[in-house]
């Protein structure tokens, strides 16, 4: 999972010099399709330009795509991914969103959790610390603590949790360490 992070971590913040480096070191120890859906499902953090940039890169390395995937039913599995990640808090979830605006929710549940994280290629598990790594990186303080919650919803440790997030420590902005260090600490006590 250390390694799909720094994927994740590098097509967030768009260094293609980190990306083309750890694609390399990743050859013969990462399935190429987990590195390429570690790459498409940043684009719901990372936005799609980034994630163009990243997959180019990748395609340097690895020329041949894998096929199309498709999930069937988006809001069907969109539910239940979200269901699965969010918990007794899907409720709620589903209604503040509405309250930002109503498409908001929809487009969440449809194209995040069932177009993208509901795809085959990664395990929840792998889904979600890639979620977290990108959070991270991007500074997104409040919908870290969500993931940190549905990480361990999906099924990972607070062991590998802590593992992870300090690993990627050096990511954070230093104005941010401390803010996200507090709020792991609090999800895991919870």
């Amino acid at each position: 999972m250390f390694l799909l992070g720094v994927i994740v971590v590098a097509t967030t913040l768009n260094d293609q010099l980190m990306l083309s480096a750890w694609i390399k070191r990743c050859s013969g120890i990462l399935d190429e399709e987990a590195i390429e859906e570690a790459i498409l499902q940043t684009l719901l953090f990372a936005g799609f330009p980034k994630t163009i940039e990243a997959l180019k890169e990748l395609r340097t390395h690895f020329p041949v795509k894998h096929a199309a995937k498709h999930v069937d039913d988006h809001e069907k599995a969109g539910e239940a991914t979200s269901q699965i990640i969010y918990g007794n808090y899907h409720s709620k979830l589903k209604q503040v969103m509405d309250e930002l605006h109503p498409d908001l929710t929809r487009w969440m549940i449809e194209d995040g959790y069932g177009r993208v994280l509901s795809r085959p290629g990664l395990k929840l598990q792998e889904r979600e610390i890639s979620v977290l790594a990108s959070l991270m990186t991007s500074g997104m303080l409040n919908q870290f603590r969500a993931h940190v919650r549905g990480a361990l919803y999906a099924g990972l440790s607070r062991d590998d949790i802590i593992w992870f997030t300090n690993t990627f420590q050096c990511i954070i902005a230093a104005d941010l360490r401390a803010d996200f260090n507090q709020v792991l600490q609090e999800m895991l006590a919870s």
